[in-house]
């Protein structure tokens, strides 16, 4: 059993989201919150497995909750608008939202997640990077949060070299040669990643634009040497992009 809290300032948006977990029988709604100051007096009596935290609220954000709380020994799923920063600080932690509308698809995706990950020994120190990276004004130093068997890392886009598909997972790669295997797929690291500078070359590739030194024989050149492989669909536009 789940025992869930769903803290939204909309009455709305609460009672819809009720309906949708209504269908997963393992999910159990035990209180509901509008603002941060109840949210935090219910947290502290109803002790959730889970809670559906809305991110922009009157008197104070999701965000500003989880500051007060400073670790929580429960999952946080966000839900969301589309709010760029925000997604990308829940993102880059390995956190996990739901974009509203919540459809029930993306709802029940979370829960299977949420069964994957939510004994995760490391919590405690992916919780303080998520703070952390909440507290950056700049996209630039929000850090990655990426697992290799039992340890947990963060590591600043400007420490990428590249990252390439491999099936539905991704092999993330430094520039000081440690490699990193994600569940995400390549896709996602390209929607994070983008606007920081870095460039889908290949269908299975992404490199940090700052690390290319040049272009040899169909393929860019990184600052570590490694060479990488640019499809002949993305030359114009890897070209473009080094040229501007």
């Amino acid at each position: 059993m789940i025992r869930a809290l769903v803290v939204d300032d909309d009455a709305a948006n609460r009672a819809y989201l009720r309906t949708l977990l209504a269908v997963h029988p393992e999910v159990t709604v035990i209180g509901e919150a509008e603002a941060i100051a109840p949210a935090h007096t219910l947290i502290s009596t109803a002790a959730p497995d889970l809670l559906f935290l809305d991110v922009e609220m009157p008197g104070g954000s999701g965000f500003d909750l989880l500051e007060r709380l400073g670790t929580w020994p429960f999952e946080v799923i966000f839900c969301t608008g589309f709010q760029r920063y925000a997604i990308q600080a829940i993102r880059f932690s390995a956190l996990d939202y739901l974009l509203k509308p919540v459809q029930p698809d993306e709802l029940a995706a979370a829960l299977h997640r949420y069964h994957q990950r939510h004994m995760d020994a490391d919590r405690r120190v992916v919780q303080q990077q998520f703070l952390q990276n909440i507290r950056q004004a700049d996209e630039q130093h929000l850090k990655l949060t990426l697992t290799t068997g039992d340890r947990t890392y963060f590591v600043a886009p400007a420490e990428l070299s590249h990252c390439t598909a491999d099936d539905n997972y991704t092999a993330l790669h430094t520039v000081d040669g440690r490699r990193f295997v994600s569940a995400r797929t390549l896709k996602d690291y390209e929607d994070m990643l983008q606007p920081l500078g870095f460039l889908r070359v290949h269908r299975s590739t992404l490199v940090n634009k700052a690390q290319i030194t040049h272009l040899d024989d169909g393929h860019v050149v990184l600052r570590t040497r490694a060479r990488v492989e640019v499809s002949r669909r993305k030359r114009e536009e890897v070209l473009k992009a080094l040229g501007s």
